[in-house]
């Protein structure tokens, strides 16, 4: 059992929260919230007070391949930064990797740095849209964080040096399913999405292996969808729908769908959305980074769609800082309808936890009994937190940096204790990374 007492704040979700109480955790779940004798029973103890324990955040959207490429190119669209930042790095990760020695080291390299990151700023799963290397999941085994895989699908508009065939992909993806989907088998934290890149990077039959997958499996599926202007014209042109739409006339909304990005959909596809089992992703950094636009957040909390929060890929944000991104996020939807109502701390919160998970399908994102034990425990010490006010839930959003996480659970192990990560050598991870990613670039 792990014990943590005493919690100042114990923000159950963004509207329920309790003061000075305890969390016990046993096995991976949650075994009960508010004071406790279990000291002398639980094998771990932390004092929390001081502190605020969170549900663990959920990065509904990345690509942690581009840990590789933070710090570049900051006057691309999203097309022409394709071309020239990622497209470069992805063709040398797989001359290597398909053509020369066939080493997949460096997605686990890639995949343990950016991880790293995340776990240090208090998430606890991670949907990451990446190259198809198992080496990328085996390092989620072994740093602890809940991963879900939605490995990139295309057999169009990329470069074809970049692209597996169709029937490679379909291989390749049905392999990733039976080795990886619900691993470990007694306590699964890892399980596989389908990750069409968007649906103009994927032929009708490619749609429909996906659609017939995800029902065979029941797995989610996670692609991009009218993240700029210049997709959803492309879209109309080649199939005279908008691109959530065209999804729909492939039944994919039938099955549950992380949309992601979701800058430019129309009012029609949103009343489309609403009541089926789509999430929409919200990247609010990446999407001003890039210039692609602002999504309609409001019209789609107000239509009653469920809503995730992002990062999308370091090379566009260039953080897996999700405080920042729901910093971010909420003051984006303010300015962007000149109205500091249309959105509140709260709202950001829910989407980055509880949204996260049902994006997810996962048991998660409050602090209740009987939920997944993924928790965060944020230290509140620091002169950037000092508040006379007690709302907790806009300090958190508002003021919280990813150094104030002081410790996380995953599944009900730790992964963070006391800020020391339990399961790797950070600096060990970052010279290994240095130095095999200077043969990419």
């Amino acid at each position: 059992m792990i014990l943590l007492k005493n919690a100042s704040y114990v923000v159950r979700d963004g509207w329920r929260v309790e003061r000075d109480t305890d969390v016990l955790v046993e096995g991976e779940r949650i075994r009960s919230v508010g004071r406790t004798c279990a000291d002398e029973t639980a094998a771990m103890a932390i004092d929390c007070r001081g502190k605020a324990v969170i549900p663990g955040l959920v990065n509904a959207h990345t690509h942690l391949y581009q840990s590789m490429l933070k710090g570049g190119r900051d006057d691309l669209s999203l097309v022409d930064w394709c071309e020239q930042v990622t497209f470069p790095f992805v063709r040398s990760v797989l001359d290597r990797a398909w053509r020369a020695d066939g080493s997949e080291e460096i997605g686990r390299l890639w995949s343990l740095l950016g991880s790293v990151e995340l776990i240090r700023s208090g998430v606890t799963c991670v949907v990451d849209m990446d190259i198809s290397f198992q080496s990328v999941l085996q390092a989620w085994l072994d740093i602890g964080i809940r991963g879900v895989a939605a490995m990139t699908m295309v057999d169009c508009w990329v470069p074809q040096e970049i692209m597996l065939s169709r029937e490679a992909s379909f291989e390749s993806t049905s392999e990733l399913i039976d080795r990886w989907h619900g691993v470990p088998r007694q306590s699964p934290r890892i399980s596989v999405a389908l990750g069409p890149a968007a649906p103009f990077t994927c032929s009708q039959e490619m749609l429909a292996w996906i659609r017939d997958q995800s029902e065979q499996h029941e797995l989610v599926v996670s692609t991009h969808v009218s993240e700029t202007a210049w997709e959803v014209e492309q879209s109309i042109k080649a199939y005279g729908l908008p691109p959530l739409a065209y999804l729909g006339e492939h039944g994919l909304l039938d099955r549950p769908l992380m949309a992601v990005h979701g800058v430019h959909l129309t009012e029609a596809e949103i009343e489309l959305a609403a009541g089926r089992p789509v999430v929409v992703v919200y990247n609010p950094k990446s999407n001003m980074k890039l210039g692609s636009g602002v999504a309609p957040i409001v019209a789609l909390r107000a239509a009653g769609v469920e809503l995730a929060v992002g990062t999308d890929g370091a090379a566009s944000n260039d953080l897996l800082d999700m405080f920042e991104e729901m910093r971010v996020g909420a003051m984006l939807q303010k300015v962007t309808h000149s109205d500091p109502t249309v959105i509140g701390a709260r709202d950001l919160f829910r989407m980055a936890t509880q949204g996260g998970a049902e994006a997810c399908q996962l048991d998660a994102g409050t602090i209740d009994e009987g939920k997944l034990a993924d928790i965060a425990v944020v230290d509140l010490s620091g002169a950037h937190m000092f508040s006379l006010t007690d709302e907790i839930v806009a300090s958190l959003v508002y003021c919280a940096q990813s150094a104030d996480v002081d410790t996380v659970i995953v599944n009900g192990k730790p992964v963070l204790w006391n800020r020391k990560l339990v399961s790797v050598d950070e600096q060990l991870v970052l010279r290994e990374a240095r130095k095999a990613g200077e043969g990419y670039v």
